[in-house]
């Protein structure tokens, strides 16, 4: 071949192989800004996850392209590798393998958002605030709305006190020496006392299943309120329990993908005996919801909580005092209580608003915390003992009488 001639043949499948690598840039050009504009025009959030995950999964491939494209509903596109290669689908962000990254990337970053927690609840072994409390509930009768105001008392050993009142009349006293607990009704004649002989996790788990019908508690009136109310239970569902292991970290269902991966994902602990309590975290870094859940996962009592503030501690310097949420609204599920009685699925509420709460004692009185000056000073004209956690009450076997149970009322007595 002369030589003029194989110079042009070199220079024709030149222009020829730099016309198709351009075609080919064009193309991947025009890809890539379709798959931009849908990202940026309808997929927001979502597109910036899909586009996370096609990364990770490795959506751009030798000689290939995969295309990526944000929206909800339709099966993911699908575009041609290389010139005729194998067809490659666009990652999914639920993907396996995306979701092991998320739920890993969520445990480290939890870690750190538990051991703050678990820091500020310390801070709180010691609480007490003047709350107003709200009660919404259905029965037979209708729908029900009470209102009172209150004093909440927390002390180290699981020891602690709810206080309710009304014009300066004592309705309601709800409390706990960590090895018993006792619920006086003053509010109505004649007045009582149940005494609980016990309030370990077990026995608790099992108080507070029963306030949903998920439990076999229920046996012993005034159960519900004083599961409830107990101080261990306004510990666990104020967000004021320390969480300890062994935990788990799982994924929020129908968690919007726009938010940080540690709020889309929460912490399960076992707190409880026959309780599954799980707390999921807002971006500050606090409960925002405690769930507790029956072991088969159905859902008993949600706490939703918010407003936080910083509570008072004696020797902590003011930009350390602990948070704690002024506003704690708890739901229960009352489907099942009373054997089914309340029809439709109705929600018992409990809300609670706090007022200068404050870590430390001020008005807190060791009597608070011992069921025989109590019980002189109150006066209740019947006692009753639950020995058991299904409400079973005392048949004789629960032990000597904690005080007289005779007398005036004592609705009025001040503590």
């Amino acid at each position: 071949m002369a030589r003029g001639e194989r110079a042009r043949t070199r220079a024709s499948w030149t222009y020829a192989s730099w016309t198709h690598a351009s075609w080919q840039h064009a193309s991947w050009t025009r890809a890539s800004s379709s798959g931009l504009a849908a990202i940026l025009g309808s997929g927001g959030a979502a597109g910036r996850v899909n586009l996370r995950a096609a990364v990770v999964a490795g959506g751009i491939v030798a000689g290939g392209i995969v295309a990526i494209v944000a929206g909800g509903g339709c099966a993911p596109k699908v575009q041609r590798a290389g010139d005729g290669g194998a067809a490659v689908a666009a990652a999914d962000p639920r993907s396996p393998e995306v979701a092991r990254a998320e739920l890993a990337e969520a445990e480290r970053a939890l870690a750190e958002v538990i051991a703050r927690h678990n820091a500020r609840t310390a801070r709180l072994e010691t609480f007490e605030s003047r709350a107003s409390l709200e009660l919404r509930y259905a029965d037979r009768d209708g729908e029900h709305f009470d209102q009172c105001e209150a004093d909440i008392f927390l002390a180290s050993g699981g020891r602690g006190a709810v206080r309710a009142t009304k014009v300066g009349n004592n309705l309601l006293w709800v409390g706990s020496d960590g090895a018993q607990g006792w619920m006086f009704r003053l509010d109505r004649e004649p007045t009582s006392l149940t005494v609980f002989n016990r309030v370990d996790d077990g026995a608790m788990g099992e108080l507070l299943a029963g306030v949903s019908g998920g439990g076999a508690a229920g046996g012993a009136a005034g159960t519900e309120g004083f599961a409830l109310l107990a101080p261990q239970s306004v510990r666990l569902l104020a967000g004021l329990r320390a969480i300890e292991a062994p935990y788990a970290v799982r994924p929020v269902d129908g968690a919007d993908l726009a938010l940080p991966v540690a709020e889309r994902h929460e912490v399960v602990v076992r707190a409880m005996a026959g309780l599954d309590v799980a707390v999921r975290f807002g971006r500050d870094g606090l409960p925002a919801t405690v769930t507790a859940s029956s072991p088969s996962g159905a859902r008993l009592l949600t706490a939703t909580l918010g407003e936080y503030e910083s509570a008072q501690a004696a020797n902590i310097a003011q930009g350390a005092w602990p948070k704690v949420p002024r506003r704690i609204a708890v739901t229960a599920d009352q489907s099942k209580v009373g054997g089914g009685a309340v029809a439709g699925g109705s929600k018992a509420e409990v809300r609670i608003y706090l007022d200068a709460p404050v870590a430390m004692a001020k008005r807190m009185k060791p009597k608070f915390f011992v069921l025989a000056d109590l019980v002189a000073l109150l006066r209740p004209d019947s006692v009753q003992h639950v020995i058991s956690v299904n409400g079973a009450p005392d048949d004789g076997a629960g032990g000597a009488p904690v005080g007289s149970a005779a007398g005036s009322s004592g609705a009025s007595g001040g503590a």
